[in-house]
């Protein structure tokens, strides 16, 4: 059984994905903006993405990508850091491992949609 992004697994357990964010800021018909808030300790669900996007980093924090097959990733972002994730990866989860709120903005590119096929 082929499930590189892991949507069987997650189907298999019975995990609803949830979006990637808290709340959409801006959309159009180029990007959809979320805002992503987490409490310290606070994990945003099991979800996947669907289209590039970029992650710019408003208070900074460390936090842990958890993904549906156990893998875990510690990722440092200072204040004002930013990424691009430009390719389809794992469903995973979202801790803030961090003694302070983190608060990010990402910004999704609505102009190529991945699909767990590609």
């Amino acid at each position: 059984m082929n499930d590189k992004h892991g949507l069987k697994a997650a189907a298999a357990r019975g995990i609803k994905l949830r979006e990637i964010g808290d709340r959409i800021l801006l959309e159009n018909e180029y990007i959809r903006m979320w805002e992503v808030r987490l409490e310290p300790g606070q994990t945003l669900g099991f979800h996947i993405h669907y289209h590039p996007y970029a992650v710019l980093s408003l208070s900074g924090g460390e936090n842990e990508i958890v993904t549906i097959s156990g893998k875990k990733i510690t990722v440092q972002e200072p204040v004002g850091s930013y990424t691009f994730i430009n390719e389809m990866r794992e469903v995973h989860q979202l801790t803030n491992k961090s003694n302070v709120v983190y608060l990010s903005r990402l910004i999704e590119v609505k102009s190529e949609t991945w699909t767990a096929e590609s």
